[in-house]
Formats: structure tokens, C-alpha cells, sequence
């Protein structure tokens, strides 16, 4: 690695060290001028980004071992993942777009932990926001670029590219657009798509339809349904806000169940299905917990990661 590149890659690891902590908005500005200079820059924070992913699968003691000198063999951690990273992408044949390579050849994997949010820049000047709890798998050609969303939530923001649909796919749905900017949530029984500019096509066994802004769609068990919505919400996720107008309870619990490892247990199905509508902060689930006494006839049990709710006493 020449000096040019090792500069580089320093200031990759710089831009995420900040992602961890949070950018402002004008260090996010200043990250996408960054990261959309040249091709090296992407390449160098993809590298760093597989390479953070490679040392969260050492424990604290491997780490250690790996920064333990040895006689005439010494390579930091970083040193060590890098070569290990290299070699996994080898063997994989994953591209991190190389310059040699064609930019419109990518393939790529995410997957986010429990209250773990980041974005990433796409070869074709696409972004994704990826949500906690999220697993996504990209798949670009010449012809398309395939998107297979197989649980959790992101935010697309689309590159229009006429030749090149931009596809993405859950388990019986998919949505085509060229260029707009929309939310797609995969949970286990139910897909939703929200749209907070242009259009897109969705299409799964059952139906055909269209979305424009300010529309989303919850396709579920009981079939499909279209309502309308504020198109500056769709991604309130993405700052840390919770947005619900009549909610099922189950359905709240689940979000916050993103980014905190609780268990929530409901003593009957009437419970579950009670009604929620506000905007909470997805941080700060005990507020939620005493606030949900005075909106709702149920009472709150908390015991280390277990939260009981079940219906109010009123006697």
C-alpha cells in the first residue's frame, strides 16, 4: 500500500469511527462530497466497513493474542483482519469496486445487529440507511441491480439509471423503480413499502399496483392495504423517532424490540391488538412503558428484560 492509499484509508477509518458516535447533518453532507470523490474513496471505506465487521468476530481475548508481539512476526489486529479480509473476499469473489472492474459488477451482503443503524454509499450513487435488525443482499449488473431484502427496514434513496431498473425483492414482493426515494419493512408475516418521493411498481402473487408519494402499502396474511400518509416520516426512523397512528400494540413492542433486547409478553390477544398512535423516541422505551398506563387500560410489569402487559385492574 502506497502513501497515497494508506492517507486514504486513514481517513476511511476516521468517517466511521464518527458514524459510531453520530455525524451531524453537516458531517453527513460533508461524508457523501467525501465518499462521492473518487472511486478510491469508496473503495477504502467499503474496506474499512469489512474490515470493522471482520474484528467484531474476535473476542476480547483473540484480539489481545492478535496484538501480542511476537518475534519476528508482529501484525497489529488491523494488520491481521485486513489480510484475512482480503482473503475472504478472494475466496468469495465479493467486489468492492475494484477500478479494473466494471462499476455497474457489485455484490454485496449487510446485516445489522440490534440497535445498529448505518448507510452506505452504492456504486451506481445510490444510498441505502439500513435499520437494526436488517439483512439485505445486493446483486448489480449491467442489465438490473437486485436488491433482496430477507428481514428489517431500509430506506432507498434510488439513482435513476433508465437502463438499469432498480429491484428489490422480499420473500413474494417486489418493487421496481428507476429513481425515487422509499422505505421498505420486512417483518415475518408482512412487507410495507412507503413512499416519500416518486414512484414504484410492487407486484407479488396477488396484486399489481402503483405508489406515488406519500403512499405506502401493507401487504400481510389478510391481503393488501393502501393508505395515505405524510411523505416527511416515511425515514423519521433514521433520526431516532417512532412514528405510529393506530398501531396494534404488538406491532409497537416489535419496533422498540429493535433496539433493545426486551421480551414482551401480552396477556391475551385483546391486549396485543389495542391501539397506538404518537411519535416516541426508539431510545427511550422506558418513557414508553409509563407513558402507556395513561393512553391505555393495561398495566406494565418489568422484571430485568421482560416486560409483562396485560389489561388493567379496574376494580
Amino acid at each position: 500500500m502506497d502513501r497515497q492509499q494508506t492517507q486514504l484509508q486513514l481517513q476511511a477509518n476516521t468517517w466511521l469511527e464518527k458514524q459510531k458516535v453520530g455525524l451531524t447533518a453537516s458531517q453527513k453532507q460533508a461524508f457523501i462530497q467525501w465518499l462521492n470523490t473518487s472511486k478510491a474513496h469508496q473503495t477504502a471505506y467499503q474496506e474499512s466497513v469489512q474490515i470493522e465487521r471482520l474484528l467484531t468476530q474476535f473476542s476480547e481475548h483473540e484480539i489481545e493474542q492478535l496484538n501480542t508481539p511476537k518475534p519476528k512476526r508482529f501484525l497489529s489486529t488491523w494488520a491481521i483482519a485486513a489480510c484475512a479480509a482480503c482473503l475472504m473476499l478472494t475466496i468469495t469473489g465479493y467486489q468492492l469496486w475494484p477500478n479494473e472492474v466494471s462499476p455497474t459488477q457489485y455484490t454485496a451482503h449487510y446485516k445489522s445487529n440490534r440497535g445498529e443503524q448505518f448507510d452506505i454509499a452504492l456504486p451506481d450513487g445510490s444510498q441505502l440507511s439500513v435499520d437494526a435488525k436488517t439483512q439485505i443482499s445486493l446483486d448489480f449488473n449491467p442489465n438490473s441491480r437486485k436488491n433482496k431484502l430477507v428481514q428489517g427496514r431500509v430506506f432507498f434513496n434510488v439513482a435513476s439509471d433508465l437502463q438499469r431498473p432498480f429491484i428489490v425483492s422480499t420473500d413474494d414482493t417486489k418493487i421496481t423503480v428507476l429513481g425515487t426515494r422509499f422505505s421498505v419493512d420486512k417483518k415475518k408475516h408482512s412487507t410495507r413499502i412507503s413512499v416519500e418521493h416518486g414512484r414504484v411498481k410492487i407486484q407479488n402473487n396477488h396484486h399489481l399496483i402503483e405508489l406515488v408519494q406519500g403512499q405506502h402499502v401493507v401487504f400481510n396474511e389478510l391481503g393488501m392495504d393502501v393508505q395515505t400518509i405524510d411523505p416527511t416520516l416515511v425515514d423519521a426512523w433514521r433520526s431516532g423517532r417512532l412514528v405510529f397512528s393506530n398501531a396494534p400494540l404488538v406491532e409497537v413492542c416489535a419496533e422498540f424490540n429493535r433496539y433493545h433486547d426486551t421480551e414482551f409478553t401480552f396477556s391475551d390477544d385483546r391486549v396485543a391488538a389495542l391501539k397506538v398512535s404518537g411519535t416516541f423516541s426508539a431510545v427511550q422505551l422506558d418513557n414508553f412503558l409509563n407513558l402507556l398506563p395513561h393512553v391505555l387500560p393495561v398495566e406494565i410489569k418489568s422484571e430485568n428484560n421482560q416486560v409483562i402487559i396485560s389489561k388493567a385492574d379496574n376494580s
